[in-house]
């Protein structure tokens, strides 16, 4: 489903915008991204192109037709998880699905067989009769985002569904949304994560105090606003001194020196592509430096939010 935001405003107050001029087109079958600082409206965006609100101003497309001709028959063929979603903790999985596929007026038949393949498609089967309570918050999640797609909906929308994971249950997130993508379905998710985002989506938007900021590809957006900085984290168990020699002779920020584990670590900014990295390491291996891990701590994205954000106040 291609989705069109065009002049989108919200206000609650006839006064002040929580949204306001917001332009966007999501393209079918993309994963969409929408990045901010909590109250830049992110959460507002997601509810109108949801029709779970009814935007002041401007107007919300799927796939060519105003979403609020006919709010009900776009619904159905939304899945939405917004911020704060019940999940019943004395049911199982299977009862909770069951709920809400009779809430969408689905056939027996129908919603027993998308029972049984949606717990399948999220690897919940072992577990459709546990109590959702007695589940991890990881598997938790699978459960809230499988009832949205119960439906077999064309849109799924998901307000921050990575916020208190761990990194084991972002990752199974990361995979799930990944099947998800996979069986044509377009995805929208706002995130803080950054660093999940980063290699996750094909188009993102970053939105501040209500308005858009820069909008399109990921890879377009890095390129257009000259990124070049990468902070990566080295550790070491032996040359410590000798490596922060040898970084001194490149392009390279040390933020922070310190030991963690045994191990020496410096944390640096490398004023290049991943090329230069793979030539210093390089030379840090030659020159008897031993290196256990390299590892890159911020994503590009971010380093692209953080520009953007430098002088702006929300």
């Amino acid at each position: 489903m291609r989705v069109e935001l065009e002049n989108v405003g919200k206000t609650y107050d006839g006064d002040s915008w929580a949204v306001r001029d917001l332009k966007l087109d999501i393209q079918s079958g993309a994963i969409f991204g929408l990045i901010g600082p909590n109250g830049a409206g992110k959460s507002t965006t997601l509810r109108m192109m949801a029709t779970v609100m009814t935007p002041t101003e401007g107007q919300v497309r799927l796939d060519g037709q105003d979403s609020n001709s006919d709010p009900l028959a776009a619904r159905r063929r939304i899945g939405f998880l917004g911020d704060g979603n019940p999940l019943y903790k004395d049911m199982t999985p299977a009862d909770y699905l069951r709920l809400f596929g009779q809430c969408f007026r689905m056939g027996k038949a129908e919603l027993e067989a998308a029972i049984d393949e949606t717990l399948t498609t999220f690897d919940l089967t072992a577990k459709r009769d546990t109590v959702c309570g007695d589940l991890s918050k990881g598997m938790r999640q699978r459960v809230l985002i499988a009832r949205c797609l119960l439906h077999k909906p064309k849109l799924l929308i998901l307000d921050e569904p990575a916020d208190g994971l761990d990194p084991r249950g972002r990752s199974e997130l990361r995979r799930t949304l990944d099947r998800v993508r996979d069986s044509g379905v377009t995805i929208v998710i706002s995130s803080h994560i950054l660093r999940e985002l980063d290699d996750l989506c094909d188009q993102v938007a970053i939105i501040q105090g209500g308005r858009l900021v820069v909008s399109g590809n990921v890879d377009s957006i890095i390129d257009s606003h000259e990124v070049s900085r990468f902070v990566y984290e080295l550790r070491t168990i032996e040359g410590h001194e000798r490596a922060l020699e040898l970084l001194a002779g490149h392009r390279v920020l040390v933020e922070h020196t310190g030991e963690s584990e045994g191990q020496k670590l410096i944390r640096m900014q490398v004023q290049g592509d991943e090329a230069l990295m793979a030539s210093i390491l390089a030379e840090l291996i030659s020159a008897g430096v031993k290196v256990v891990t390299c590892s890159r701590l911020r994503s590009r994205l971010e380093d692209v939010y953080d520009r953007i954000s430098a002088d702006k106040v929300n």
